[in-house]
């Protein structure tokens, strides 16, 4: 988790040091900001925020029953944890469900200072709000990646399950 939230604060700084140099003068910052995107980003943040929060829970527990759970991921778990005991069965939902709860946050927090902060017609003020937007984005891509990642593991542990019975079906015709 720390490594994510220090790649979001990464992406946040090239994204500063990008618009510091695309722009002339920070003086147009504000207005154009004001006019073209905050009302967007306040929209589009809590839409995401909220999103999010109602999925939270269904998608936590879906991934536990479908994956966490499953007989081929405790027999995947054993072996990985002949290299490393600290491995436990929970630990990737738990850092999966973390996650998700802060780019919830992130989201909402985003959306919530372009209704205060954003208000403010000052360079700083403009530039503290696009930098929020900007971490809220790497957060939700990394929350994004990690989805796919647990989805993935899924899929394949699906598919080895699969070609399991497959293999035992035919054995069963065989005899």
């Amino acid at each position: 988790m720390k490594r994510i939230i220090l790649t979001a604060l990464l992406m946040t700084s090239i994204s500063m040091l990008i618009i510091y140099n695309v722009v002339n003068t920070f003086d147009d910052i504000p207005d154009f900001y004001a006019k073209n995107i905050r009302g967007s980003f306040f929209t589009g943040f809590l839409t995401v925020g909220s999103f999010l929060l109602s999925l939270k829970t269904f998608i936590v527990v879906k991934l536990k029953e479908n994956v966490f759970d499953t007989d081929i991921y405790k027999e995947r778990l054993r072996k990985h944890r002949a290299h490393n005991p600290k491995i436990t069965l929970y630990g990737p939902i738990k850092r999966l469900s973390g996650l998700i709860f802060f780019s919830i946050c992130s989201s909402i927090a985003t959306s919530v200072s372009q209704l205060t902060i954003g208000l403010v017609q000052h360079w700083a003020a403009t530039l503290f709000c696009i930098a929020m937007a900007s971490f809220s984005i790497t957060m939700l891509i990394a929350t994004l990646l990690t989805i796919k990642g647990t989805l993935d593991t899924w899929l394949d542990e699906s598919e080895e399950l699969h070609n399991k019975k497959e293999e035992d079906r035919q054995d069963n015709s065989a005899k």
